[in-house]
């Protein structure tokens, strides 16, 4: 298949195959064989696919309702206003218009979307607050806007225990005790955006709202929102628009939990395409381990027939290296080269890549 075929696929996305549901209400339950039962089928999702819906995660709608409604009010406000918070290389609110008024004829097409970016919230002198350091920024809220950062934070909060919620599951996934993540998830590594993706008319060439990638996370638990754009590379190698489940996230694997299962593990490729007629919201939420947790090959995913193929690295270095390579960082301090261009494509040899 050449690459303009691949573009059309891309673009064009028409596979039937189903993005499984996993529902894990039996283990939050505490059901008794729930971990293992579900552990097994989130084993064969994530050696296949990569993606799936989650329900029975205990998470109140009206939480998921709330945020939403503060993503839509803040994006609704004049753009003068927007542009009051802070514009930074990580972090602060990235307005679509700035991306339209700046872009060149000779650059690649911008991303059609607004990005406001949350991080951990720590008070002012907490130890860890570092406006210097990528992953440990303070957040900017708006002060424009009485209101909005409660219900942005009681969501972030309550997603972190939702991720947290997963990892004994991740465990019964690779046959590894319940408690075998603990010391690496102390405190998560959590980054979330609050998206808004402008419509576009219907055209054979559409402009991404984000192009083809991987995730560098453990995981990503996503909030769709109503209305559809997010499409996912399929077994196949064709394209699925994932529709909205009320209720449900969209869960997918990243690079890292690739890494750390010596490859068993997929980091499926997607994009977003807002061609709907509609406003379209959605809020990623990127779980990962500790900045300091090492993420090396576990012992269920290696063997004298399949050594470990990358060496250890801590969770920080991996995301060092995934943002340098995406223009996000100034200098390298992870493993190998600057890579070829492909924007997401992080250290790991098992890829559902479109190649």
């Amino acid at each position: 298949m050449d690459g303009a075929d691949e573009l059309t696929l891309i673009q064009h996305p028409d596979s039937t195959e189903e993005i499984p549901v996993l529902d894990i209400a039996p283990y939050i339950a505490g059901e008794p064989g729930a971990r293992e039962r579900i552990g097994a089928k989130l084993r064969e999702i994530a050696e296949t696919i990569g993606f799936f819906y989650l329900v029975g995660h205990g998470m109140q709608q009206s939480v998921i309702d709330g945020v939403f409604a503060q993503s839509k009010r803040f994006n609704q406000l004049p753009v003068e206003t927007r542009r009051r918070m802070p514009r930074r290389t990580r972090g602060g609110y990235d307005a679509v218009e700035d991306k339209i008024a700046e872009a060149h004829p000779d650059d690649p097409p911008i991303s059609l979307r607004s990005s406001y970016h949350v991080y951990r919230e720590r008070e002012p002198g907490h130890p860890l607050l570092d406006a210097n350091h990528p992953y440990r920024l303070p957040n900017d809220w708006p002060d424009f806007l009485p209101g909005f950062r409660e219900p942005v934070l009681e969501y972030l909060n309550g997603v972190e225990q939702v991720g947290l919620s997963m990892m004994p599951l991740w465990a019964a996934a690779l046959d590894l005790p319940a408690d075998y993540f603990a010391p690496s998830f102390r405190e998560p590594y959590l980054a979330m955006s609050l998206i808004h993706y402008p419509s576009q008319e219907p055209q054979e060439n559409p402009l991404f709202g984000i192009k083809p990638h991987t995730d560098n996370t453990v995981m990503t638990i996503l909030a769709l929102g109503d209305v559809p754009g997010l499409a996912v590379r399929m077994p196949s190698g064709h394209w699925k628009v994932a529709e909205p489940m009320t209720g449900a996230f969209m869960v997918n694997t990243g690079n890292s939990l690739t890494r750390w299962t010596n490859g068993r593990f997929l980091s499926t490729k997607h994009h977003v395409i807002n061609m709907t007629g509609q406003e379209r919201y959605s809020i990623p939420l990127f779980f990962g381990a500790d900045l300091d947790a090492k993420i090396e090959c576990l012992p269920t995913c290696q063997s004298a027939e399949k050594p470990a193929q990358f060496p250890p690295i801590t969770y920080q270095e991996l995301q060092d290296w995934y943002f340098f390579n995406n223009g996000y960082l100034q200098k390298s301090v992870g493993p190998g080269s600057k890579s070829d261009g492909t924007w997401g494509e992080a250290p790991t040899k098992r890829q559902n890549s479109a190649a």
